[in-house]
């Protein structure tokens, strides 16, 4: 999921991205390879997850061109209309507050700012019996609708893959 990611994000030498639970650090590393003057920048709540991170990125972070914070993105401070593209991936499930959340991204993302949302299929995960008082599950039109209701454009795009058995979903769209 992380190659599809990296590719829709199509990484400019100049944007400035953050990705919403970066966890291990592995999509910030190959977007990094791409941002010349550029920053991206990195959130995640779990402080083993950072420290991975960190480690794997210690050269972009010594160049500048990568930041990796510890927190809760939704706790956290930022400037409105900052960031030209966000991603996330596989935390959508987690979100306590979804409207919020998106809404949140909405604001700090510039005009026309990109924001790329990817996710597991909902009948795959319907399958594992996952605690749904921890994991919220989403169906593609779920997902859509929360973005357009967030302030986010009307355009869509959602774009599939299937891998072996697993289907997975990056929602496409911009400010």
């Amino acid at each position: 999921m992380n190659n599809l990611v990296c590719d829709l994000m199509s990484v400019q030498t100049d944007d400035h991205i953050i990705e919403i639970g970066s966890g291990t650090g592995k999509l910030i590393y190959k977007m990094a390879q791409k941002i010349d003057n550029g920053l991206i920048e990195g959130v995640d709540f779990s402080s083993a997850m950072v420290s991975i991170a960190r480690k794997r990125n210690k050269n972009n972070i010594a160049k500048g061109r990568v930041k990796i914070l510890e927190g809760d993105f939704d706790d956290m401070s930022y400037e409105k209309e900052e960031y030209s593209k966000v991603c996330s991936v596989n935390t959508l499930y987690f979100w306590p507050s979804p409207m919020h959340t998106a809404q949140k991204i909405a604001e700090i993302l510039k005009p026309n700012g990109k924001l790329i949302l990817a996710f597991e299929d909902i009948k795959q995960l319907k399958q594992r019996k996952l605690n749904q008082d921890v994991f919220h599950l989403y169906s593609k039109d779920e997902v859509q609708d929360l973005l357009i209701n967030s302030g986010f454009s009307n355009d869509v795009n959602i774009v599939s893959r299937v891998n072996g058995n697993l289907i997975f979903h990056c929602v496409v769209t911009k400010k």
